[in-house]
């Protein structure tokens, strides 16, 4: 595809220059969405995105090792490589999630509230990542030449990234308007977590990238079995808290 922006000398990787396209727009969003109904401050909102980018980097590459081990590099521009390429998604996730973990211990307020602020809009930065996959010509779909099929290294594929992208568009609006109704703690988390959990694991039989496997399923269906439950348990929660939205 096109895994590099050519300007002059200078070569800037398209992942990353989508990906972050995609994060500027969840910033926006979520700074905005914070103003309809999250009892955060902009400093507390500020402090948890700054941890759970880092933490989301650093577990997101992590994960692609433990997925993709890389070859030992014999110079700096391998070495650059390594680190600017490749990512896991749910790696990110959990990285993430440990982030919002520690603001949350240190701000004194429920996980929760920052998860159901910050899940729409993650979305939309998961969507400029996927588009980047494309790209950069990673996590592939099966060989399909039917409507919309994409052409990879003269493979003509299923077009797997702009579908999850799509896809993570339209659960970003649905999670707002549900965000917005001020649904009691944890609803938006859980039901962000549910929709995720069975869309990756049925789009992962789609796919015919190298990704790992655990058993007969591959690495994030079986995450996605987890991350089910979760979402599933958080439901339930919430139904039968007694706590509104505002309350930590």
């Amino acid at each position: 595809m096109y895994p590099f922006l050519h300007i002059g000398n200078l070569s800037l990787p398209m992942y990353g220059l989508c990906t972050l396209v995609g994060t500027v727009f969840a910033l926006l969003a979520v700074f905005r969405l914070r103003k309809k109904g999250s009892p955060l401050s902009e400093d507390n909102l500020l402090d948890a995105l700054i941890w759970a980018i880092v933490l989301g980097f650093v577990c997101s590459k992590l994960l692609y090792f433990v997925v993709d081990p890389p070859q030992m590099p014999h110079s700096w521009r391998e070495l650059w490589d390594i680190i600017s390429t490749g990512l896991v998604f749910y790696g990110g996730l959990i990285g993430g999630l440990l982030g919002l973990l520690i603001v949350s211990k240190k701000t004194k307020k429920h996980i929760l509230t920052y998860t159901d602020l910050m899940a729409p809009c993650f979305c939309l930065a998961h969507a400029g990542g996927r588009i980047g996959c494309l790209m950069a010509g990673c996590c592939y779909g099966m060989e399909y030449s039917g409507p919309c099929a994409v052409v990879l290294d003269g493979v003509s594929r299923l077009p797997t990234q702009p579908m999850e992208a799509i896809f993570l568009v339209i659960l970003a609006g649905v999670l707002m308007a549900i965000f917005l109704k001020k649904p009691r703690q944890g609803a938006v988390t859980g039901w962000y977590m549910t929709i995720y959990a069975v869309w990756r694991f049925i789009i992962e039989f789609f796919r015919a990238d190298e990704r790992g496997a655990v058993g007969a399923l591959s690495t994030s269906q079986f995450i996605s079995l987890f991350i089910f439950a979760l979402g599933l348990f958080l439901l339930v929660r919430s139904r039968k808290a007694v706590n509104d939205f505002y309350v930590e």
